[in-house]
């Protein structure tokens, strides 16, 4: 009886270890990569993606949260069999990429309050909501959240060094990342934050000094019953989410206006977008008081599941749009 207790508690600390966190789920990071892809079909980027990667951008889009599956210690792979989508990353080749990228990208940033390892850390920003634009130097931005990640994986893409702290070795490894990040951050909860007290209040954290504990992250500490509300966001499912995309949605990607200015400024305009977008990701919920274990009960308000829905598919939209647009600026026709 004790020796399957301990394997069962080995076993429960393996999958705490591997377990990815998801933005959009992997249903909707493929479909960020299908959209790309179809807007692609026949240019030269969609050329140059596919000679790189040796597959498409739908294949590439789950590698980046595949590689947190590595053990941040051993730098070993101990993921197999998880998650479906990683199936075809678990091979010895594959396996041994995501290791080295892990341990290049593991240790090698500073944060004076974020528990995570330097690569999980690239995924997402956490700006208060009191917030209408996205600057570095708030609460929750680091310089190596999603904005300077997306960044950096366009300067690899671009012939340049991986500027630090990040550590991009290749033009392939550069456009899985930059395919899988340019859906996180349009993720809502990857960018807009709500930071509470003990007793559930919404307290501004770039006000007065800043309380870590405060920190929700990205809503991983707040409980519908069992069910984070991250988890809710990151769950993508049915028709929208199809290969080859549908018309419908293929329309809708075209209408998405080519974002301004310089491309080294994109990523921030988009965290900028999605912040306000956030904004109603937590309009009208109310809070418990924090439990023993630094979570939250909440209770949504009336139509929140309908207006989560729609959000979700905008910003998947938007994110395989603007996948295709920073491809074709770096390899126009």
């Amino acid at each position: 009886m004790l020796k399957r207790l301990l394997a069962a508690l080995l076993l429960l600390c393996m999958v705490q270890v591997s377990t990815p966190a998801f933005a959009f789920g992997p249903n909707g990071h493929k479909t960020v990569g299908t959209i790309a892809d179809s807007l692609l079909a026949g240019t030269n980027a969609g050329k140059q993606a596919q000679n790189i990667l040796g597959s498409n951008l739908r294949t590439a889009s789950v590698w980046a949260d595949c590689a947190k599956g590595v053990n941040p210690t051993t730098f070993k792979y101990e993921g197999e069999g998880q998650f479906p989508e990683c199936a075809i990353y678990e091979n010895p080749a594959s396996e041994k990429a995501m290791e080295g990228f892990v341990k290049r990208n593991v240790g090698n940033c500073v944060s004076p309050h974020n528990t995570d390892v330097c690569h999980k850390q690239y995924h997402y920003t956490d700006v208060a909501i009191q917030r209408s634009v996205y600057m570095k130097g708030q609460v929750g931005t680091t310089d190596q959240d999603i904005v300077s990640a997306i960044s950096a994986a366009i300067a690899v893409l671009q012939g340049n060094d991986s500027p630090p702290p990040f550590k991009f070795t290749s033009k392939k490894e550069a456009l899985r990342v930059l395919t899988h990040y340019v859906g996180d951050i349009h993720q809502p909860l990857h960018v807009a934050a709500v930071y509470l007290d003990p007793a559930g209040h919404v307290v501004d954290p770039d006000v007065g000094t800043f309380n870590p504990q405060t920190d929700t992250r990205g809503g991983n500490d707040l409980f519908i019953g069992n069910t984070k509300l991250h988890g809710e966001w990151d769950s993508i499912s049915g028709p929208f989410t199809s290969d080859p995309p549908t018309m419908q949605v293929l329309r809708k990607a075209k209408s998405i206006a080519l974002t301004a200015g310089p491309m080294s400024g994109w990523s921030t305009a988009w965290a900028t977008e999605t912040l306000i977008v956030g904004k109603g990701a937590f309009m009208g919920i109310m809070y418990s008081a924090e439990d023993a274990q630094n979570h939250y009960q909440i209770t949504l308000p009336a139509g929140y599941a309908a207006m989560r829905i729609q959000t979700q598919q905008d910003q998947i939209v938007k994110a395989g749009a603007r996948l295709a647009q920073i491809l074709k600026a770096i390899w126009p026709d």
